[in-house]
């Protein structure tokens, strides 16, 4: 890691502080989820390489300041050892987010189902940009899924219980991101089921992946082509 540039070093999950001399170092979390036993040991690493201290990013990913660059690769090793790994920035899927709509009372999906779905599937995948996936259980929006370039949110089930995973109870949205430069995503097509929703952002990525600029996230790529355009390459009508 010594004669990695810093700038390098951020993709793996390495992110430089302010003072130069230390390192945040990400750990990719399960959407949000870790085990009691994978924090204690976190902890343990937290206070032997860094100085005791662990943060939750917004994305629901994990945090251990104060590292220096010498044990970066230590920290590596030993985060791998509890079945986590570091990473999760770049030009790539990001980690997806989903609220906790399959325990939550007023969840009408199985969020957290279709958010490791998701996850395990695409997560870490390269693309031109960075591509973030909300999921929320119902208009409550406590993901704010319309911030992301692809969002889900449960909207079904009259009886008010959580759907499985072959009912058709997400309504995608497309199109968002929050920074700089924030655009609110739009709704399109019909419900889709989890197996639908993981199709859908499939052919997104396949059709970023064939026309998206250097750099350019998918709203940005909307702004320039238009959205009917952008829904008939990926499969779907305005």
């Amino acid at each position: 890691m010594s004669t990695i540039k810093d700038s390098e070093l951020k993709p793996w999950g390495f992110i430089r502080q302010k003072d130069g001399d230390h390192f945040v170092v990400r750990v990719k979390t399960n959407v949000g989820c870790v085990s009691s036993q994978q924090m204690a040991r976190l902890s343990e690493i937290a206070s032997k390489y860094g100085r005791g201290d662990i943060y939750l990013t917004t994305r629901l990913n994990i945090a251990i300041p104060w590292v220096a660059r010498e044990n970066l690769d230590e920290v590596r090793r030993a985060v791998e050892e509890v079945g986590l790994v570091v990473g999760g920035t770049g030009s790539t899927v990001r980690p997806v987010v989903a609220c906790v709509g399959t325990i939550c009372d007023h969840g009408m999906a199985d969020t957290l189902g279709l958010g490791k779905m998701l996850d395990e599937r695409f997560a870490g995948r390269k693309l031109p940009a960075k591509l973030k996936i909300g999921i929320t259980g119902c208009p409550n929006d406590c993901a704010k899924i319309e911030l992301n370039d692809i969002g889900f949110m449960g909207k079904c089930t009259a009886s008010g219980e959580v759907a499985g995973t072959s009912e058709k109870c997400f309504a995608a949205y497309l199109g968002g991101m929050f920074g700089r430069a924030h655009r609110v995503g739009v709704p399109v097509g019909e419900l889709l089921s989890a197996d639908e929703a993981a199709d859908l952002v499939e052919k997104v990525i396949e059709y970023l992946e064939k026309n998206a600029r250097p750099g350019e996230r998918l709203g940005a790529l909307i702004e320039r082509v238009g959205m009917e355009e952008v829904l008939r390459g990926i499969g779907l009508s305005t």
